[in-house]
């Protein structure tokens, strides 16, 4: 499966930024709804030491309310 991936697309930082927040945004609004629903989410990660994953989290949960949150 990863050999199907095309490793010489990027963003720069500017490209990256502008998409970041609109998906906060809709990843807000699907937390919303499913506290609505009374609805629990897992998220599970995995990977080598320093891949980049506690910083991947801190973005996917910066927008969201820690009062129903658990990292």
């Amino acid at each position: 499966m990863l050999e199907t991936l095309d490793l010489s697309k990027s963003l720069s930082k500017a490209e990256y930024n502008a998409q970041l927040e609109p998906l906060q945004d809709e990843l807000h609004g699907l937390h919303l709804q499913a506290l609505d629903q009374q609805r629990p989410i897992i998220v599970v990660y995995e990977g080598w030491d320093a891949a980049g994953k506690g910083g991947n989290i801190r973005r996917l949960t910066e927008r969201l309310d820690p009062r129903f949150l658990a990292v």
